[in-house]
């Protein structure tokens, strides 16, 4: 399988091909161009925020300790997700402890328009990154702080981690059995932080817009999980049952393993027809006139003995075969990938995805990039992901450090 260069994607209104894009194949500016952020987050949320403003456009500048820089590198210095979450960046390493590392930091926030930081409130203000501080340094600058738990509380001081997150949100008891409990390999809670992040990044440079000042963004692993799973505290919120694994979609959603192995899932929608479509597909009319499931209701009621039924029914054949036989109704269904079915499905490739972005010394990435396309300012892969410090000497320059200057600066271990 090979994966979409840039410039590969779905055509959508007349004349627009979706996707991500090269800044030259563009001939066009991104939504954010003109924008500067410093990132001086780590781990997922705060990198994966600053990574969606870069697609827009935003010049991303990461702050890194000196040396190795970012401990998402990994032991290459360029692993695969730091490459992911830091694409169209540039890499600053400075050293936040020493003074004269503060000095340069204030220097580029002077300038930029959004600071980016994933520090726990004390050690922020340790730092001398309160926002009231900086505030009188620059009007202007949107400071967006991604926390565990937010910036105040009994659990400011609390450190967290996507695990932790989705623990206390209550979302972990959505994916899992309480009985025994296990975590999921992926990270929900630190993605969606990054997306809330993002967005209210993108509100306050709209206020910005019309006011002239900026304003302090804060997100949080906890808020951003439970705001995320909402629409599951409906219910509970209002005077009924809390949503669990056991009682979630009862009667509609069914997931179920093929005669070959291989899983699918059919949600099966309240209305009856979808219903009798789904038995002549498994060929069970008799079932029509079965009293345990002749309504939704009735079969929320007996989702468990339903369940047994279409789990007999569908070890009898292959998933290949019993998607043909679904796709043959008007239903929603769909196979259960694993990461490497999911870069050969159709529709996948079609999306042009996945993509690639290419570094001169460490050759090409892989990786999905922005999840939404724009007609007139298409999201763009500008810059790979950096090595540790590449662009140092470059952006002390631009604040108007001389090459004296930077190697002191250096031999001192500030940068």
């Amino acid at each position: 399988m090979s994966p979409t260069p840039i410039g590969g994607g779905n055509p959508g209104v007349e004349g627009y091909k979706g996707g991500m894009i090269g800044m030259a194949e563009a001939g066009i500016g991104g939504a954010l161009d003109g924008i500067v952020a410093v990132d001086a987050s780590g781990h997922v949320a705060g990198p994966y925020a600053g990574s969606l403003l870069g697609d827009l456009g935003c010049e991303v500048i990461k702050v890194e300790l000196p040396g190795a820089g970012d401990p998402a590198r990994g032991r290459d210095g360029y692993s695969p997700v730091f490459r992911v979450l830091n694409r169209n960046k540039k890499s600053l390493t400075l050293n936040l402890r020493e003074p004269e590392g503060r000095e340069v930091l204030h220097r580029l926030l002077e300038r930029a328009d959004i600071l980016i930081e994933s520090f726990r409130p004390g050690t922020r203000r340790d730092l001398g990154l309160d926002y009231e501080e900086l505030r009188r340094l620059n009007p202007g600058l949107i400071h967006c702080s991604v926390t565990a738990f937010g910036q105040s509380g009994p659990y400011e001081s609390r450190l967290g981690f996507e695990s932790i997150g989705q623990a206390v949100s209550g979302m972990l008891s959505l994916l899992t059995d309480p009985a025994d409990p296990k975590m999921g390999g992926f990270s929900i809670t630190a993605h969606a932080t990054g997306v809330f992040a993002a967005y209210g990044i993108l509100a306050a440079l709209a206020a910005r817009s019309r006011t002239g000042a900026g304003q302090f963004v804060d997100a949080s692993l906890l808020q951003a999980s439970m705001g995320f799973i909402e629409s599951h505290f409906a219910e509970f919120l209002n005077g009924g049952e809390a949503v669990t694994p056991k009682n979630f979609q009862r009667g509609r959603l069914f997931c179920l393993v093929a005669e070959d192995g291989r899983p699918l899932l059919v949600h099966l929608a309240t209305h009856r027809r979808s219903w009798e479509a789904l038995l002549r597909v498994i060929q069970r009319p008799d079932l029509l006139d079965d009293a345990r499931f002749a309504t939704y209701e009735d079969r929320a009621a007996h989702h468990d003995e339903l369940a047994a039924i279409l789990r007999e029914a569908i070890g009898g054949a292959s998933r290949a075969a019993w998607l043909e036989r679904l796709g043959g109704e008007d239903l929603s269904y769909a196979p259960i990938y694993d990461a490497e079915e999911v870069f050969r499905d159709p529709q996948v490739r079609h999306l042009g995805l996945p993509r690639e972005i290419h570094h001169p010394e460490r050759g090409v990435t892989r990786l999905i990039g922005s999840s939404v396309n724009l007609s007139a300012t298409p999201p763009r892969f500008a810059r790979p992901a950096p090595l540790a410090g590449e662009n140092t000497a470059e952006v002390l320059q631009d604040l108007g450090y001389d090459s004296e200057a930077i190697r002191g600066l250096r031999e001192r271990g500030v940068i």
